[in-house]
């Protein structure tokens, strides 16, 4: 096993919001996930205090590293309006990544050691995200940043998968950022009027969105928070692919399955901030008003530049946008060849656009608390494996597709999807999708992931009762390969 290297899968606002070429990050760190993993079953036979004096040693190494990114943030924070400081020590950057990894090992060895980890986890990220104010936007930022908030994330959860769902509490808080926006309680967390909130739905579709772009990561959705000042009501702002723009209340939000939710907020130090506390509330109140006003259909070309149609990151950047706040100051792409072939075949024309992930690395955002799915966590895994093989075979030329004779009957329904769409019902192929597009997303949602997940889940199975521990994210996807050539025969054509 290897609980915590199980990860194969910001910065300032830039005058050029891109990061060069589009390229897939690697982490070419397979030395590393090898020594963890040889290093597991060993740690777990330690005795506890042997484990202890070990995360006692790490703690000794990281403490530096995180002094050294204290010095940096306050830096950024007295000359925030300058331009950004010297780049960041990449060595460092990648030390931090990899005691992540070794702390959330002995977490996952010794469970009791897990809520060490998690700390280490959090301050890890809260430090970065902090002295990234002053960094420079680029490649090199862009990924040291990605090592450590999104490393981080998997140690832990990798480490969760061995030590079991109830090692750690759903709700972990990073930062009391202040705000004087309107707020109200949810779960146990202050939810302000402009917060944005990241999340990952449980739908095949959400795994493709998260693992697709060349940062593959978590979240798959992002939406606006708004709290009316006067009744203290809460309403979520976002654009769904089912119906388009969309205000829901906090519960009906909640109502729908979610793997997690992170809470962003903007930065008190912002220069925006500083002269209108208030200027995010503002920005959720213009956008509640413009949904209010019309219903804005779901922007499946993915194209950003306006807000007569719109995807689910769009409604937080257009939001912010109006008031001067350029959110996205970074901006990965989806640049597989053939991840690029199957979303152009669903309607995307954009792919370097607004990717919901990108958000977690945006310095000027910091991260407040995220409510997280425990006993889904396995769920969520096998999804994400599923869809890196899927991906894999993509990029060796194979499709989506579906059957000749399932055209004319699919037509029909999207005709009479247009009539729902008028009375205003939810349209069973939504508005703005082709019949062919819904066909492709059908044949992936129906059919070939979860008969790659029933026999994944046997696999893993089968793995656990050989081994005695769950099978780490690579050897999950190992298995996930097996299972496509074990059932791909039977879902021609919806996979060909």
């Amino acid at each position: 096993m290897l609980a915590a290297a199980a990860v194969l899968s910001i910065p300032a606002p830039a005058s050029e919001p891109v990061i060069g070429t589009p390229t897939p990050f690697r982490w070419d760190a397979a030395e590393l996930f090898t020594l963890l993993e040889a290093n597991f079953l060993q740690v777990r036979s330690l005795p506890l205090e042997q484990a202890r004096a070990r995360a006692d040693s790490l703690d000794l190494v990281v403490s530096p590293i995180l002094d050294r990114l204290d010095s940096e943030e306050a830096i950024g924070t007295r000359a925030s309006d300058a331009a950004p400081v010297a780049a960041p020590d990449r060595s460092a950057l990648d030390r931090l990544a990899r005691i992540q990894f070794e702390y959330a090992l002995l977490g996952a060895a010794h469970p009791v050691l897990l809520g060490r980890a998690q700390d280490l986890v959090r301050r890890a990220r809260v430090a970065v995200m902090r002295a990234a104010a002053s960094w420079p936007s680029d490649r090199a930022t862009h990924e040291g940043l990605y090592r450590v908030v999104f490393g981080g994330r998997i140690a832990l959860e990798e480490a969760l998968v061995q030590a079991g769902p109830d090692a750690l509490p759903p709700l972990v808080t990073f930062e009391d950022v202040p705000s004087r926006t309107p707020f109200l309680e949810v779960g146990g967390v202050r939810v302000h009027s402009g917060d944005i909130l990241l999340s990952r739905g449980g739908a095949p579709t959400s795994a493709l969105i998260a693992r697709g772009s060349d940062f593959a990561s978590t979240f798959s959705h992002a939406a606006l928070a708004h709290v009316d000042e006067r009744t203290g009501t809460g309403t979520v702002l976002e654009s769904l692919i089912e119906r388009g723009s969309v205000m829901s209340s906090v519960d009906e939000y909640l109502e729908s399955k979610k793997h997690k939710i992170l809470v962003l907020r903007l930065s008190p130090d912002h220069p925006a901030l500083r002269d209108d506390p208030l200027l995010p509330h503002r920005a959720a109140s213009r956008m509640r008003d413009l949904l209010a006003s019309r219903n804005v259909p779901y922007d499946f070309a993915m194209s950003w530049s306006d807000d007569a149609e719109m995807f689910c990151s769009e409604v937080a950047y257009h939001a912010f946008r109006q008031e001067g706040v350029e959110l996205w100051p970074i901006r990965s792409a989806m640049s597989t060849p053939g991840l690029v072939r199957w979303l152009a075949a669903m309607g995307v024309r954009e792919f370097r656009t607004l990717v919901p992930s990108d958000l977690e690395y945006d310095a000027q955002l910091r991260a407040v608390a995220e409510w997280r799915d425990m006993p889904a966590l396995m769920d969520y895994r096998h999804d994400n494996a599923i869809t890196d093989v899927l991906l894999e075979q993509a990029d060796q030329g194979r499709d989506l597709g579906f059957a000749w004779y399932a055209l004319p009957a699919a037509r029909l329904v999207k005709s009479w999807s247009v009539v729902q769409a008028a009375v205003g019902a939810t349209p069973t192929i939504p508005s703005g999708m082709s019949t062919d597009a819904a066909l492709r997303v059908s044949a992936l949602v129906s059919t070939v992931h979860p008969r790659m997940k029933e026999d994944l889940a046997r696999r893993e199975a089968d793995f656990f009762e050989r081994n005695g521990y769950r099978a780490p994210y690579w050897t999950l996807v190992a298995l996930a390969r097996e299972s496509l050539a074990a059932v791909g025969w039977e879902m021609a054509p919806a996979l060909r």
